[in-house]
């Protein structure tokens, strides 16, 4: 089975030295509203419900609700979401790891409900507005647009028609052909504690383990799959494209015994291009995309798995200083015997450098 984690690129990062983390006991006003979002693809109906809690436009935190799916990117009880303004702090207990924190995310990236006129997160959600008149919904005078499909990362990619509250601009509907989110309940009297869009990772998460290589299962180039368990440390990993991973590996073989000693394998970062007609909800649909992948690959001197938006290779990543997803500069993990990351390293690094670092691992 191809496994996917949610939505989000993955990367810890530990919280800003100093950083305070005190109970803050001050309590704010806020919009709170429950919404249903249906994704259509193949004739099926992909749904997930969830909460959102918003500061106006600057902070958000959205809660999710759902039954555990082994198929898709579903969010389950006790997921949750928190835009600060700055930093975005995602918690799956689904996940390993379970907390992911992100700076300073793209303006498309941002879960922003509140979209008042002429503002850069209205224009993006609702490219070429144009003014329906108004209508009722949930109890509230809802203003309607007509909105052109969006090239944005984050907005609708078709025409859809959304509909806003008059008074807030608070997202009430977004309905397109293959996507639709449409409020169910709405609040705009509640108060909550500002903790609730705190971006602090907690001392648990802070203290845990941040080296550990976590098993994965990915589609394997060539057919097959490839896993940490069929592989066991100690492990050099590499990751990155095509090309950056053929490079690696052609310096790689001369000192592992022809990557054997120890073994070699690598993670082909693959991105969905933005044509690409496919959803990552749909297993199958996944399935495809790594297949394509992997023909267009062509073959490697090690095994090498398709790691879909780079999830399986996100803690080598931030430990290298590349954005997950990304595939440049070359990373290289250098994994202990106990299934921890004894170093990381880029194709920056001169062939005595690799040499010292595979040695620590003998």
């Amino acid at each position: 089975m191809l496994t996917i984690t949610s939505c989000g690129q993955p990367v810890r990062q530990k919280p800003p030295a100093g950083t305070s983390t005190g109970v803050v006991k001050q309590t704010i006003g806020v919009i709170r509203a429950r919404y249903t979002t249906i994704i259509r693809q193949d004739g099926q109906e992909f749904r997930q419900e969830y909460e959102v809690i918003a500061d106006g436009d600057r902070r958000t935190r959205i809660n999710y609700f759902g039954e555990p799916e082994t198929d898709w990117e579903k969010r389950t009880d006790g997921s949750w979401t928190v835009w600060d303004g700055q930093v975005l702090l995602d918690y799956n207990p689904n996940d390993a790891p379970a907390y992911t924190r992100l700076d300073d995310r793209d303006a498309g990236q941002r879960p922003v409900y509140v979209l008042r006129q002429g503002s850069p997160h209205f224009r993006r959600a609702c490219p070429q507005a144009r003014r329906l008149g108004t209508h009722a919904l949930l109890g509230r005078t809802a203003v309607r647009y007509a909105c052109a499909a969006s090239s944005d990362e984050g907005g609708m990619p078709e025409p859809h028609e959304m509909s806003l509250d008059q008074a807030t601009g608070l997202l009430l509907k977004d309905d397109g052909a293959t996507l639709s989110i449409a409020a169910s309940e709405v609040d705009f009297d509640r108060t909550v504690d500002v903790g609730t869009f705190s971006t602090e990772l907690p001392a648990r998460a802070q203290d845990a383990s941040d080296s550990r290589i976590d098993d994965f299962h990915l589609p394997r180039v060539g057919g097959g799959e490839l896993t940490l368990a069929a592989y066991p440390p100690p492990l050099v990993i590499v990751v990155g494209d095509a090309a950056g991973i053929r490079k690696m590996v052609a310096r790689l073989l001369p000192l592992t015994q022809g990557g054997v000693r120890p073994r070699v394998i690598g993670m082909l970062v693959a991105v969905p291009p933005p044509d690409w007609k496919g959803s990552l909800l749909n297993p199958t649909d996944a399935a495809s995309f790594a297949e394509e992948t992997s023909k267009a690959a062509g073959a490697f001197p090690v095994p090498v798995g398709v790691d879909i938006k780079g999830a399986a290779s996100y803690l080598i990543s931030q430990a290298t200083g590349i954005e997950a997803g990304q595939t440049e500069p070359t990373a290289v993990a250098f994994v202990a015997s106990d299934g921890t990351m004894a170093h990381a390293s880029t194709d920056a690094a001169t062939d005595d450098k690799l040499r010292e670092l595979i040695d620590t691992l003998q």
